[in-house]
């Protein structure tokens, strides 16, 4: 899905003509000599500034039926882009944290570029994805296999909305949310090969400009990866485009990405997918999982639906199936707590009471998919887990009293982290303390976190949200 997970003229001086003796055909008006050229001249005026409104009132309605229009709306975009140079190397998405503790507010009563704004969701039989935020990027995560290094994928993609100097395309070998590739192309007819990591983009293959893609808003390009090894190979609508080296050759999640630049909202479709996936790396080419997906039926695509807005002056977050989102303050890193803080929230399960879906708080995350959640469910329980390679259950589901049952309930959920101590409470009431030993890690970043449960979806509202570093 979109959020990090796991598994948008002046008027001319006319002189009426003088008539010839041979064009005459009528008596003159009755008017005397000298008033005769003064009518004729204002009646001529008042007919230019007649021609001249009908023509803005025109244009301005042809505008507005272009705009409304995304298919005449796409048309004009790509007789302009190809007038239009690469996208930017990188979106201004790392940037430098202020110095000192943190201290985080925010009851969302305001629209701020203080939360990711991105929605990812099965739409009239494609997969579309939206990013509201300008230089931010966002994905859609493959549920089928875990860990992909070789695979052999193949896509429609179809801009929707957006600027022409935007990215999008397959993002693979993804290690970690900023840890992954990028093939991908721009509305204004480039292509490009990326690796971000370290809080960096580097263009691999950079930005080059090819005429087999076909430019401009709501028009289709067909990509294909091929990645088996140490080898690349990128296509664009049935012609290699690029082969590079990957010395890396890191697993990762398989996703479908967005990059926006100068401005956001932009949304694309994605669809026919088709290839197969390596299940396990070095397995053999016949034993490779198929890809095949036109998101004709929600219920069984295997791509994770998910996304964040602000609405209702709260946030508002929602995940479909067995997915775990979560959503950090930013810019980038901007929640990182190194030593005891307070973290709370308010916070509303909207839709999806029943079968194991939840909500809460997410803290010591690594920013490479390990971290620990507090989940609270509708039911009237929570269970607190660490996720990652080293992770497990520390509460199992457990009952509570205090939790505030059912849909539309709100529940006041607050983590305290004192000399590795960390104390939960839920309605001001503690439920729990615990103790970790040195060799535990609870710094990190932290925020709001959100569980799906089998194929229905869950949605939550947050508000009074409060992240504070402790002396």
């Amino acid at each position: 899905m979109s959020d990090p997970e796991t598994r948008l003229p002046p008027q001319a001086d006319i002189q009426p003509p003088v008539p010839s003796a041979e064009n005459v055909r009528a008596p003159y008006s009755p008017a005397a000599p000298d008033d005769a050229p003064r009518g004729r001249r204002r009646l001529l005026i008042l007919l230019a500034a007649s021609l001249g409104a009908f023509v803005i009132v025109a244009s301005i309605g042809l505008l507005l039926v272009v705009l409304i229009n995304p298919v005449l709306r796409g048309r004009l975009a790509s007789l302009t882009a190809g007038q239009i140079g690469p996208p930017p190397d990188s979106p201004n998405k790392f940037v430098a944290l202020p110095d000192g503790p943190v201290a985080i507010t925010d009851d969302f009563s305001q629209l701020s570029n203080r939360w990711e704004r991105s929605q990812t969701r099965i739409n009239g039989g494609a997969y579309e994805l939206t990013l509201e935020l300008p230089h931010f990027d966002s994905y859609g995560l493959y549920l089928g296999v875990a860990d992909v290094r070789d695979f052999d994928m193949a896509v429609d993609v179809l801009p929707v909305s957006g600027d022409l100097t935007s990215e999008f395309g397959i993002r693979f070998r993804q290690a970690a949310p900023d840890d992954h590739l990028l093939f991908s192309i721009s509305p204004s007819g480039y292509f490009r090969l990326a690796r971000v990591r370290d809080e960096t983009y580097t263009s691999l293959v950079p930005w080059t400009p090819d005429p087999r893609i076909r430019r401009g808003l709501g028009v289709s390009n067909r990509l294909r990866v091929v990645a088996e090894g140490a080898s690349i190979r990128a296509f664009i609508n049935g012609e290699q485009v690029l082969e590079y080296t990957d010395e890396l050759q890191q697993a990762g999640q398989l996703t479908l990405g967005l990059v926006t630049f100068e401005q956001g909202d932009l949304t694309v479709r994605f669809d026919n997918i088709e290839g197969a996936v390596a299940p396990i790396v070095d397995a053999p080419r016949d034993e490779w999982v198929e890809l095949r997906e036109d998101f004709s039926d929600p219920e069984r695509a295997r791509w994770s639906v998910g996304g964040a807005t602000i609405a209702q002056e709260a946030y508002e977050v929602f995940v479909g199936g067995e997915v775990v989102s979560w959503q950090q303050p930013l810019p980038v890193g901007a929640s990182q707590v190194e030593g005891n803080f307070v973290l709370e929230v308010e916070a509303t399960m909207v839709e999806g009471e029943g079968g194991g879906g939840g909500y809460g708080l997410m803290f010591g995350d690594d920013a490479a998919f390990n971290f620990f959640a507090l989940i609270v469910f509708p039911e009237g329980g929570y269970m607190l887990y660490r996720n990652g390679a080293d992770g497990g259950l520390i509460i199992p589901p457990v009952p509570a009293p205090a939790v505030r049952t059912g849909l539309n309930a709100t529940n006041r959920i607050k983590l305290e982290v004192r000399d590795r101590r960390l104390a939960i409470s839920i309605n001001d009431e503690v439920l729990a303390e615990l103790e970790f030993t040195d060799g535990v890690s609870l710094k990190g970043r932290a925020g709001l976190v959100i569980q799906g449960a089998d194929t229905s979806e869950v949605r939550a509202r947050f508000d009074n949200f409060r992240l504070e570093e402790l002396p």
